[in-house]
């Protein structure tokens, strides 16, 4: 179901008065989502701006303290009083005039900040003196059609690119030293899909492991360089949090392998299996969200209802966090963090109003629909600040 008509439903849906859709009905039909980095203008004369969604690492700032929070923890709180460690209001731009994305904090104050459309610059943005260096310039192979955000680990920036045109198809995967420097190319993989064909990346060691985001499977090349080697046993699996991958399975009660779900998964080092007693739902390594709004664990216990209809991508991120929208009517809809395990709400201070042949609504559901992709940060604008949320960083 494309985002048009998952509008169309829900202004059906409440022009009868009922309920908000079941959150089966926002669920993509892949996987694996290129997020768009654009703002979306607010609706309604509300002046919000929503960037897309990113992944970012990011460390707390140690002279903020969490407040306490009310009693009833499922009521919504501004994120800022929430969670104020957690939670980091910054300019749209860096000191030196650029638009940037936010993509990994390296300590608790340096922020690794993205620039350009096409040659890209990776910048140390020190978010508590305003200063900024340029880390890595990278200028892409000729028609690339795509960068991808970066992963950090093992003190290395890991990257991918995908080439078009003449070389369609052509992926290739780079790394460069977090302290900064030249990118160099690890390893490239022939494949056919424009945005590339891997679901999640991550760094192990000394070496980059991915899945494929369409027939599976796990592979891994060495950092410092070489060609890519599926791993023994992995075939049409996904990866969720390495060493644990979703196995790609038959059960009824599971939606098709395009919505994937992670009911059974495996330890790919160790052969345990988990298989999920939760129905139909979509599961994290703990937490599964069904269809009825409801939260539980793999294991079927502590079933909950949720304070308000979750946007269901798929699985939570970090085993912990979903979003919510709730909606009163149609000029009036807005959208929380909730942590599955503390079971607090967060307002994210998101307001929006629904209207025919107007997509702001769906590009504000789009630019924070989270899932075990979004391993890190939450990002978006609001007014003329940049919201950045260290999911890491949330006390639990």
């Amino acid at each position: 179901m494309n985002i048009e008509d998952l509008l169309r439903e829900t202004l059906a849906d409440m022009s009868r008065e009922e309920e908000p859709p079941p959150p089966g009905r926002f669920l993509p039909g892949q996987p694996a989502r290129r997020r768009v980095w654009r703002p979306v203008l607010v609706a309604a004369g509300v002046a919000v701006l929503i960037a897309a969604t990113t992944v970012v690492i990011q460390r707390t700032a140690p002279e903020k303290k969490d407040g306490p929070v009310a009693a009833d923890t499922s009521r919504p709180v501004p994120v800022s009083k929430l969670w104020p460690r957690a939670t980091h209001v910054l300019p749209q731009k860096l000191p030196n005039g650029l638009a940037y994305r936010p993509e990994a904090f390296l300590d608790e104050r340096t922020l690794l900040a993205r620039t350009g459309k096409g040659d890209t610059v990776w910048w140390s943005y020190d978010v508590r003196s305003g200063t900024v260096k340029r880390l890595v310039a990278f200028v892409p192979p000729p028609r690339t059609d795509y960068t991808s955000s970066v992963v950090v680990g093992s003190g290395r920036l890991v990257w991918y690119t995908v080439s078009w045109g003449t070389v369609k198809g052509l992926l290739d995967i780079w790394t460069a030293p977090v302290t900064g420097g030249t990118a160099r190319k690890v390893t490239s993989i022939r494949q056919t899909m424009k945005y590339g064909d891997i679901d999640l990346m991550t760094v192990v060691g000394d070496k980059v492991v991915w899945s494929r985001g369409i027939e599976g499977g796990l592979y891994r090349a060495p950092l410092s360089g070489g060609d890519p080697a599926r791993i023994p046993g992995t075939k049409r699996y996904h990866l969720l949090q390495w060493p644990w991958a979703g196995i790609s399975g038959a059960r009824p009660d599971e939606l098709p392998d395009s919505r994937f779900t992670f009911q059974r998964l495996v330890n790919v080092l160790t052969g345990e299996r988990r298989d999920a007693r939760t129905g139909t739902a979509s599961c994290s390594l703990t937490w599964c969200v069904n269809h009825q709004a409801q939260a539980l664990r793999r294991d079927g216990s502590g079933r909950r209802t949720l304070p308000a209809n979750p946007l269901p991508p798929g699985p939570p991120a970090l085993d912990r966090f979903i979003v919510l929208r709730q909606s009163s009517s149609r000029a009036d809809n807005r959208l929380y963090l909730y942590d599955l395990k503390t079971h607090r709400t967060g307002d994210l201070g998101i307001r929006f109003e629904i209207k025919v042949n107007d997509r702001t609504a769906s590009d504000y559901m789009q630019a924070v629909t989270i899932d075990h992709t979004t391993r890190y940060v939450l990002t978006y604008d609001l007014g003329d600040k940049r919201v950045v949320i260290d999911l890491p960083a949330i006390p639990g």
